[in-house]
């Protein structure tokens, strides 16, 4: 019989980890000090078992837990911290079918992960770029990643950022669904001899004040690469700051993904509704 679930666990995720932990670990007398990954058939049982309803997003449920940084009991439940875990999102399907959810990775008692993006105080480079988003359209702009999107594309930026030149990088689609990923924007260049570049982006927009959750970006590589193995992919994480954008190419190494270069992509002027204080047309 599955270790009764505490009452004071606070929200209906922690009850579902800790029954999907209970499973697994049978109790608390197995597998402890091992990543332990679990799949999205655990969290609909696990919703089920503790008599939750099921939400319209199941995917969502890790997702929502590991969007920003808030530190690890914002995460976990306590009786999951106190055993040397932290919480990750994980993507990909099992060769017995069905898709990963999520993993408990063993990081040792008081630790954390670092998943998230850290932007350095000083970027390699700084670009400025004309504002070109036509005078019509500015108004009805807000400050979400869709308007990031018509931001990137107006101004050309990604291929100012990237190579200083215009129309040298252009847009696939947004968002690009590869299942178990849903790419938020999907960016192509043939402008460097020799090779045909894809650029996943993973956005972040002043609206939801999310961070850059890295392994998430990391499961969208591994399924473009195992997709599309003779492309070569350099994923792109983009946040929209007051100014503009804040553009970070990153590199797969070591299993992970890693920042390799970070340009502050200055827009001028500015776009309105980027701006504290700004009052919408439409509220």
């Amino acid at each position: 019989m599955l270790r009764k679930l505490s009452d004071d666990i606070p929200t209906a995720k922690f009850r579902v980890l800790l029954y999907i932990f209970n499973k697994k670990t049978e109790n608390f007398t197995k597998h402890l000090g091992q990543n332990i990954t679990f799949t999205l058939q655990d969290i609909t049982d696990g919703y089920a078992s503790c008599s939750i309803p099921k939400p319209a997003s199941i995917s969502n449920t890790i997702l929502d837990l590991t969007r920003k940084d808030r530190g690890i009991k914002s995460r976990l439940p306590k009786e999951i911290i106190d055993r040397g875990y932290d919480l990750r999102k994980k993507t990909g399907t099992l060769s017995a079918g069905g898709s990963y959810a999520g993993e408990f990775v063993y990081v040792g008692i008081g630790e954390s992960l670092h998943s998230w993006l850290v932007w350095p105080e000083t970027p390699d480079k700084i670009v400025s770029i004309e504002n070109k988003i036509p005078r019509q359209i500015t108004k009805f702009l807000s400050k979400d990643e869709g308007a990031m999107f018509s931001v990137i594309d107006y101004c050309d930026v990604l291929s100012y950022a990237l190579f200083e030149k215009p129309n040298t990088v252009i847009r696939v689609q947004n968002p690009m669904k590869w299942q178990p990923n849903e790419i938020d924007g999907l960016y192509f260049s043939d402008y460097e001899k020799g090779h045909e570049d894809l650029y996943p982006v993973e956005c972040k927009a002043l609206s939801t004040k999310d961070d850059i959750n890295l392994e998430q970006m990391l499961g969208a590589y591994i399924t473009i690469t195992e997709k599309m193995p003779k492309m070569h992919v350099v994923p792109l994480a983009i946040q929209m700051v007051h100014a503009g954008l804040r553009v970070g190419i990153l590199k797969y190494e070591e299993n992970k993904m890693k920042l390799d270069k970070y340009v502050l992509v200055n827009i001028e002027p500015p776009v309105p509704s980027w701006q504290p204080n700004y009052k919408p047309l439409v509220s």
